[in-house]
């Protein structure tokens, strides 16, 4: 009996250090980060990357679509992670949508790795939105508009997103509501139309000279238009200043 009790200590001490190693393998694996936290860490490189580049509020960076996920690349919340070379482009070109990012990994006491991974950049943007719609050539009426926050993903879709950047426009083509409103969608609506009557003057040395006529065309606020004296058949030309002034100029 005391000798199967001795045998079955000495087999229990053998087995000892393994119980010892496997639970120390299983505390490390603990540790190594989660997939989702490895994704933030991946996200937040990108997203620095892009503010430093395009002067933007990291908060207003959302980053989606990211993969691959470097699940057992990056063990660590100590873990260094950057952008070592992101999408080619200028002025946002390439930043912005599906783009190709090489992250180096940088874990404590060990070389620098880098890994290739690919995301969707998009930028949050409080724009200007309809809201009713507004008819092809109908005038843009500041109170049909609102805010909507969009992430713009093209860097070249150029959004209205101030009242003042639509004064003086009207609607190219049918606006719907909540759509966002961008720069293409609207023109210079004329202040004056064909036909209308105006008053056409001229300044010089502190005298002004005004006199009536009739516009050739529509007139749009700072451009030349063509204006005929009363009485007479040949065009004057000057510059629209009002709804209702053309100045001369020489």
């Amino acid at each position: 009996m005391k000798q199967i009790f001795k045998t079955a200590v000495c087999s229990l001490m053998l087995l000892l250090p393994i119980v010892s190693i496997e639970a120390s393998i299983v505390g490390e694996s603990v540790s190594v980060l989660s997939e989702d936290r490895v994704t933030d860490k991946m996200k937040s490189a990108i997203r620095d990357y892009i503010s430093e580049r395009l002067q933007k509020d990291p908060i207003r960076i959302h980053i989606k679509e990211i993969s691959p996920i470097l699940t057992g690349k990056i063990l660590a919340e100590s873990d260094i992670v950057k952008v070592a070379q992101g999408p080619a482009g200028e002025e946002g070109r390439g930043l912005m949508g599906r783009g190709t990012f090489l992250l180096s990994v940088k874990q404590k006491n060990k070389e620098v790795k880098s890994h290739w991974v690919t995301a969707e950049v998009s930028v949050a943007r409080k724009v200007l939105v309809a809201t009713r719609p507004i008819k092809r050539k109908e005038r843009i009426d500041p109170d049909a508009l609102t805010s909507l926050t969009v992430y713009q993903v093209r860097p070249d879709e150029f959004y209205a997103e101030t009242r003042e950047d639509l004064l003086g426009k009207q609607a190219q083509r049918l606006i719907l509501p909540g759509a966002p409103i961008t720069m293409d969608m609207v023109e210079d609506s004329p202040v004056m139309s064909k036909g209308d009557r105006v008053t056409l003057f001229v300044e010089a040395d502190g005298v002004t000279v005004s006199a009536t006529g009739q516009v050739k065309e529509d007139g749009f606020l700072g451009r030349q238009i063509g204006v005929i004296p009363a009485g007479g058949n040949k065009p004057i030309y000057g510059k629209v200043v009002s709804a209702s002034k053309v100045k001369v100029e020489f």
